[in-house]
């Protein structure tokens, strides 16, 4: 994971980040696997997300998994 991963993060903290300024109710963000991944890695990559989004005043509604991606709903706390 490493420089790459938190790399990745930054956009989906920013976005919320900017939605939460803006006075948004809700915001949505997720990601997409691009090869087979155990399960257990795919649970621990969609903690890391709601914790890093929850961190900046938004609170997790839902995490619905789609094929080859999975999208993670976010309330204003």
């Amino acid at each position: 994971m490493g420089l790459i991963h938190a790399w990745r993060m930054q956009k989906p903290v920013a976005d919320a980040r900017t939605a939460h300024q803006r006075g948004g109710l809700a915001f949505v963000t997720g990601f997409d696997l691009d090869r087979p991944v155990p399960v257990r890695r795919i649970r621990k990559e969609i903690d890391v997300v709601i914790r890093a989004v929850e961190a900046v005043g938004r609170r997790c509604v839902g995490v619905e998994p789609f094929l080859a991606s999975v999208e993670i709903g976010f309330v204003r706390a």
